[in-house]
């Protein structure tokens, strides 16, 4: 029976499965957010969620992922994960590696999105506004105490949109990420999803079964990082350097696989 959910059906059955499971992941982590605190597993309630959809999703979509570098991942350890975005199948795909005690920065329309809102609002996700400039230096800054207070850490997509899927390419990465890792004193770690446009692209109405490689790159240390503009600069270029190069190494050409 599995195996005809996952081999059957094209790109609308695999778009509204998709988003059907993350609409009950997303009402189980509501549930999660307000009863693991009472058992004192706050730390879970991401990590549980994107979890769950990975599995579920990938069940009836037939996506799953291969991960390499899992061991740069410590979830003791207080990190900004900055991983590259090309569409919404990234949020099933983050599952496969999210780490526990995580909590995730999203654009603040999010916040207003039923079932996925109220449970990152309840499971206090750190919501930016990209249109104020300030009012975004200013949810870095307070995520950044968050992060050195709590001791957890932060996943965010650095390039603040979603990129081009038929490019084997980065974006510009933006400097909150990367203020926020140099404010808490805490290292980056660089996730980087290859390019899977063979599997999915909404444009080409295309969603198919397939495995898509995750390469975890090793911490970029950020203690000796000033807090200004061109060190953060400079320290933004590099992380997006070393993930354009893994992206590279673990993305086949995509004019190849999409014939």
């Amino acid at each position: 029976m599995s195996a005809l959910y996952r081999k059957r059906g094209g790109f609308y059955y695999r778009t509204t499965a998709a988003y059907a499971c993350l609409a009950v992941c997303a009402l189980y982590g509501v549930i999660a957010s307000l009863t693991l605190p009472i058992i004192g597993k706050t730390r879970l309630i991401n990590w549980s969620v994107a979890r769950s959809y990975y599995y579920i999703g990938g069940y009836f979509t037939g996506i799953t992922a291969a991960v390499e570098g899992s061991e740069h991942m410590d979830p003791d350890r207080p990190t900004v994960y900055v991983c590259n975005h090309q569409s919404t199948l990234d949020i099933m795909l983050l599952g496969s590696v999210y780490p526990k005690a995580t909590s995730m920065v999203a654009k603040k329309a999010i916040k207003y999105y039923p079932f996925l809102g109220w449970y990152m609002t309840l499971s206090k996700a750190i919501f930016l506004d990209r249109k104020n400039h300030n009012s975004a230096i200013k949810t870095a800054r307070q995520a950044a105490e968050a992060i050195q207070k709590n001791q957890t850490s932060v996943w965010i997509f650095p390039e603040g949109t979603r990129g081009h899927p038929s490019k084997i390419d980065l974006l510009q990465f933006k400097k909150g990420p990367f203020y926020m890792a140099v404010q808490a004193g805490v290292p980056v770690v660089p996730v980087v999803m290859e390019n899977y446009n063979h599997v999915y692209c909404s444009k080409a109405k295309r969603f198919n079964p397939g495995t898509v490689r995750i390469k975890v790159l090793p911490p970029v240390d950020t203690t000796d990082v000033a807090e200004n503009s061109e060190s953060i600069d400079k320290l933004a270029n590099r992380v997006r350097d070393m993930m354009l190069d893994a992206l590279k190494e673990i993305s086949t050409s995509v004019d190849r696989k999409t014939q």
